[in-house]
């Protein structure tokens, strides 16, 4: 009997403690809008960082960044954006994996993979998150900057698509799902040449963040 009761009373006492530590943990976890606030914070204040740094020095640095991932990645989407991620202090792993089959969306020869990752960039930062959906002003302002890019890209490129961006670059748009178009894609320069491509995208990009 005596040891029955004393099993009755740990698990009451286990069961109070479970209880207690989910209760604590609940009431310690943020909410999402202000875990979305703190997001923001730094967001904002390495965007100041950067805009007390020269012009030049910023636009060079990117360059830089983009040369490193596009000679590891091979991947223009990936590479805008993770030049702009490292750059403005960014919090976004998940989207740098999402963005691995947005090369020309597909390599289909559609939207140029450097514009896809720099507008990803934008979304960040001008962006509505989770707490904010509802929120149609912010959404219709985030497409100012967005927009912007896009037509400072197309007025250099003549497009936003990858097909006429290597008619433009190479003299003839590659289908490079097909494995011999690709072949003779990358023996003629291919990283190098859209390497130059998605520096100017990220440039336009920062230029409009640090102008903002």
């Amino acid at each position: 009997m005596k040891n029955k009761r004393e099993r009755r009373i740990f698990i009451k006492k286990l069961s109070a403690a479970v209880v207690g530590s989910f209760v604590f943990a609940k009431c310690s976890v943020e909410p999402k809008g202000s875990q979305q606030q703190a997001v923001d914070s730094k967001i904002e204040k390495s965007i100041a960082v950067n805009r007390k740094m020269p012009r030049d020095l910023v636009l060079k640095l990117l360059d830089r960044k983009v040369d490193k991932y596009m000679h590891i990645s091979y991947n223009c989407a990936q590479s805008s954006f993770a030049a702009l991620q490292e750059q403005f202090g960014l919090e976004a792993n998940d989207v740098l994996k999402a963005l691995t089959p947005l090369t020309g969306i597909a390599e289909r020869g559609e939207t140029c993979g450097a514009v896809v990752g720099a507008l990803m960039c934008f979304g960040l930062i001008y962006g509505r998150g989770e707490t904010q959906l509802a929120d149609w002003n912010t959404y219709r302002k985030s497409l100012i900057p967005s927009g912007n890019l896009c037509n400072k890209f197309e007025n250099i490129y003549g497009s936003t698509m990858c097909c006429a961006i290597q008619k433009e670059k190479f003299g003839e748009c590659f289908h490079l799902t097909n494995p011999e178009d690709l072949k003779r894609f990358q023996k003629s320069g291919a990283t190098e040449r859209c390497t130059t491509v998605v520096q100017k995208a990220v440039r336009i990009a920062a230029d409009i963040i640090l102008d903002e």
